[in-house]
């Protein structure tokens, strides 16, 4: 039952935003402090990505399990261990000095961060009385987008007044806050008779999408299939993801209920939202290297530029609750989304070097309605031919789409990007010689000689900067790719016969 007193419940929304904010921050704070933590870790910019992808998958791999550990311990007990562990993962990778041990802490972070979103959605579900359900959704929708807004930000500002181990160090007070304000949630939830847990279903599902992971980071570093630890993770892919699945369709209590995913819109939608997932954290990846690397933005400025994607998906969820409460095709409103976030993501594609700060503020608040109009109403999508029953198990399967594709798209588009500069680099370095006449008239126009030292600020400083642009504007190609993808999926979902609100609740 929803507390009746008004105070109770404002507690309950605080410490649940508190929580889930703090867990959202985090996926896009880190992401203005990776050229700084590049040089303490003594890592490249395809290495230091494992930061993000270890937490992301540690999220892919858990959340699955959140119903189950619902039923044995209660939506508080979890929440409150979630928080603790979080905080301490959090101060272990402010600690770090090493590669190996932020991507351990990561990996361990995530592990206690996949919980609290979802969990935080259903005790915010259970406070409120079903009139007011839509509220609820929309003010945690609210808290969800404040990381995308305020991260970059915050993040930017700590590292250049402090340093990055304090993007990691900044969650201790949120937790604290959340951790106190947790004791008003009731406790709810727990199961007298909980589900088995499909153990060996898990351990597959681990085994698959760690290695899958493991494949598309590693893989241009270690040259492919030339490599010996490639091919046995490929294999390991393989056969984790084969078993997983033939498991999932034939046990009782799958971790995941694949047999789900005979239902059209939901396995569309779910593919629909994992690329998505790639569009989404693959820009945040580009961006901030772009901005800190190349055109010499201090972090702050870099988040400052960056948070206008945020405040665009803000408007446009909002928006698209507003149209979905109206009655409007949510297919309409996805289309839309594609649209803008297309535009938006074209408009990279045509960077330079020497671009001012409206060009990175505009085409990121254009893509970000463009994130904003996709999110909710693909998420009703997905769920609107699905019975109740149902909802809570595809949640699930959506959830990890979601993550999943988040987490491939870092590795892939910080491959795309590592190797596109390598190829571009040699391309671009075959022009350099003293044969070639339009390096001789450029030479001329900038008062240089060709001598040793010209040749040395050539290749060292001009080439390697035109040649890491030349890699990220290809890893933009990539994320127009993306979006221009979902456009033949979302055209197969089926109308919704009724708008159903993220929760589960149906629109007014």
């Amino acid at each position: 039952m929803p507390p009746e007193n008004s105070a109770s419940r404002a507690l309950i929304t605080a410490a649940v935003m508190l929580a889930v904010v703090m867990q959202v921050l985090d996926l896009t704070i880190v992401n203005v402090a990776l050229p700084h933590m590049m040089g303490s870790l003594h890592a490249n910019s395809d290495q230091i990505t494992w930061a993000l992808t270890s937490y992301m998958v540690a999220n892919v791999i858990i959340l699955p399990l959140t119903g189950l550990l619902v039923e044995r311990y209660g939506q508080r007990k979890l929440m409150l261990w979630s928080v603790v562990g979080f905080v301490i993962a959090s101060a272990l990778c402010g600690q770090s000095h090493s590669l190996a041990e932020i991507v351990l802490w990561r990996f361990i972070q995530g592990i206690f961060g996949a919980a609290l979103a979802p969990v935080g959605q259903t005790i915010m579900l259970g406070a409120y009385p079903p009139e007011k359900r839509g509220q609820a959704m929309a003010i945690l929708g609210i808290g969800i987008m404040l990381g995308p807004i305020l991260g970059p930000t915050l993040g930017g500002y700590l590292t250049d007044t402090l340093s990055w181990r304090w993007v990691f160090y900044v969650n201790i007070p949120f937790g604290i806050m959340a951790f106190l304000l947790m004791q008003m949630v009731p406790d709810s939830g727990k199961s007298a008779h909980p589900r088995p847990v499909d153990w060996l279903g898990f351990a597959l599902m681990a085994v698959g999408f760690g290695a899958l992971t493991a494949v598309l980071s590693l893989g241009d570093q270690e040259d492919w299939f030339s490599s010996r630890t490639i091919i046995i993770l490929t294999l390991l892919t393989f056969l984790g993801l084969f078993f997983f699945v033939w498991r999932s369709l034939t046990v009782a209590h799958p971790v995941v209920d694949l047999r789900l995913l005979r239902d059209r819109n939901l396995s569309i939608g779910s593919l629909g939202i994992g690329i998505f997932g790639l569009a989404l954290f693959g820009t945040m990846v580009i961006l901030p290297i772009m901005l800190e690397n190349l055109i010499h933005y201090e972090a702050f400025t870099a988040g400052l530029v960056m948070a206008p994607q945020g405040f665009g998906a803000m408007l446009a969820m909002m928006l698209a609750g507003r149209l979905l409460g109206r009655g409007i095709n949510p297919r309409n409103i996805v289309i839309a989304g594609i649209v803008f976030g297309a535009y938006g993501s074209w408009l990279t594609t045509q960077y330079n070097l020497d671009i001012s700060p409206g060009w990175v503020i505009w085409p990121g608040f254009i893509r970000g309605i463009g994130f904003g109009l996709i999110t909710i109403p693909l998420f009703t999508l997905a769920f609107s031919t699905l019975s109740k029953a149902q909802q809570a198990e595809g949640s699930g399967i959506f959830n990890l789409m979601r993550t999943l594709g988040g987490s491939i798209g870092i590795a892939v588009v910080s491959t795309v990007m590592t190797q596109e500069t390598q190829v571009g680099w040699s391309q671009m370095g075959g022009h350099i010689n003293a044969f070639n006449p339009n390096l001789q008239n450029y030479l001329d126009a900038a008062g240089l000689t060709p001598n040793a030292t010209t040749w040395q600020v050539m290749g060292n400083l001009l080439l390697n900067s035109q040649a890491s642009m030349r890699g990220i504007l290809d890893a933009f190609m990539l994320v127009l790719w993306g979006f221009l993808a979902m456009l033949p999926l979302i055209l197969l979902l089926k109308k919704p016969k009724a708008v159903v609100a993220p929760g589960g609740a149906p629109g007014h």
